[in-house]
């Protein structure tokens, strides 16, 4: 019988969060699954004979310039694709810092680019689908994708004897994290069995405060969340600016405290006020100090309504963000898209030696590259980027592994049949 699952291509510009956890994982699970084919690369390490063997493409978050060809691969073999993005990358503030690169003319063009040639760009939040619509006919809100496999089996046992707080974020220049400095030494001056956990940025004064633990920035996201969940936090504190670029993010702090069953306060603005109950799911604030003390205080001083809200929020999580949700969106998606591209299935062999060319020029890219960040930004921000690089090609070798033997067993069996 022929194979008539679709054979995606996922071409990733990177491995970080928003791409890992939004089309890497729930891709790699659907191939596990035997539901499609992936084949999963890097743009550097992309082939126009992989977009040719693909039913459909999928690509994600920014596209370098010099990789714009691949669009001109997939327009030219009439391949299907499918584009997420999880951030408005065409209202990127300059307040906010190691992203002026995502504003580069050529990058912004390459991006409108991919949004015009896609059969279908999946967003997560509202507003972002409302904007992006004006270069795409077919943009698909979908729900925020959440690893229950990161959870302990049991919650974590919390301590009565004190109300934990945390604040955790990826930005270590962190201009949303500041502007709860004041308020929350206010909490803590105020609260002595009350202490709070910054993960991520370090937020001085605040820092120093004998009953404030601060804990570095783990950049690997299943570590992370799976350390995070174990932590048995009763307080999640989640501001968000209420304006176009922050209003295009997707509402992952609520997925993740209400997984956690933390209870959160959030800012009251469309990433959150959709998805979260005032007093039901979580607290929606306006931002501004007053409102921020007296949401944490409420909380603090309520112990029910925190454990009632916890409750509630993960009884929400389970229902709205879980695997079989996350799978049949990108089902849903893929299934009509390969049957309009649907060729003789290709089989693929051990090897191309174009991802050796690829890597070996993307090595000399890096190299180049390393002078100037020196200069600009100094050794430590070197070391930071060449370990990232390094740590994305480790883990994408460890998916490759995975796709390989699982191929195998696919093709045990088939011979067996």
């Amino acid at each position: 019988m022929a194979d008539v699952r679709p054979r995606v291509l996922a071409i990733l510009p990177g491995l970080f969060p928003s791409t890992v956890i939004g089309v890497a994982k729930p891709l790699l699970r659907l191939h596990q699954d035997a539901r499609i084919t992936l084949d999963l690369t890097l743009q550097f390490l992309a082939t126009r004979s992989a977009v040719e063997r693909a039913d459909v493409v999928v690509m994600c978050h920014t596209i370098d310039p010099q990789y714009g060809v691949i669009l001109d691969w997939i327009r030219q073999s009439r391949r299907p694709l499918v584009y997420e993005i999880d951030d408005d990358l065409l209202a990127i503030p300059e307040q906010i810092h190691g992203l002026a690169y995502l504003r580069e003319p050529a990058r912004r063009e390459q991006l409108i680019a991919c949004l015009r040639q896609a059969d279908v760009v999946r967003v997560y939040s509202p507003a972002l689908q409302e904007k992006l619509s004006a270069f795409n006919s077919n943009v698909r809100l979908v729900s925020g994708p959440l690893d229950w496999g990161l959870m302990p089996l049991d919650p974590p046992q919390r301590e009565s004897s004190r109300t934990r707080m945390v604040y955790a974020t990826s930005r270590l220049d962190d201009s949303i994290g500041r502007r709860l400095i004041g308020p929350l030494g206010r909490v803590l001056d105020a609260n002595p069995n009350v202490e709070l956990t910054i993960w991520g940025p370090t937020l001085d004064p605040l820092s120093s405060h004998p009953r404030v633990r601060s804990l570095p920035l783990i950049r690997d996201y299943d570590t992370f969340f799976s350390r995070f969940a174990r932590e048995a936090f009763e307080i999640g504190l989640a501001p968000l600016p209420d304006d176009e670029f922050h209003r295009g993010k997707s509402n992952n702090k609520f997925r993740e405290y209400a997984s956690c069953g933390i209870a959160g306060i959030y800012s009251d603005m469309s990433v959150y006020n959709r998805s979260v109950r005032d007093r039901v799911t979580g607290l929606l604030v306006p931002n501004d100090d007053q409102a921020w003390v007296a949401a944490i205080d409420t909380l603090i001083g309520d112990p029910g309504l925190r454990q009632q809200i916890g409750a509630n929020a993960r009884a929400y999580a389970q229902e709205h963000f879980n695997e079989t949700v996350t799978d049949d969106e990108w089902m849903t998606t893929l299934v009509p898209l390969a049957g309009r591209a649907r060729r003789p299935a290709v089989e693929t062999g051990g090897g191309n030696p174009d991802v050796v060319v690829g890597l070996a020029k993307f090595v000399g890219r890096l190299a180049t590259k390393i002078g100037p960040v020196f200069r600009e930004h100094g050794l430590s921000e070197v070391w930071q980027r060449s370990r990232q690089h390094v740590a994305g090609l480790r883990q994408l070798a460890s998916w490759e592994l995975q796709r390989r033997r699982l191929q195998r067993r696919v093709n045990a069996q088939r011979g067996r049949q």
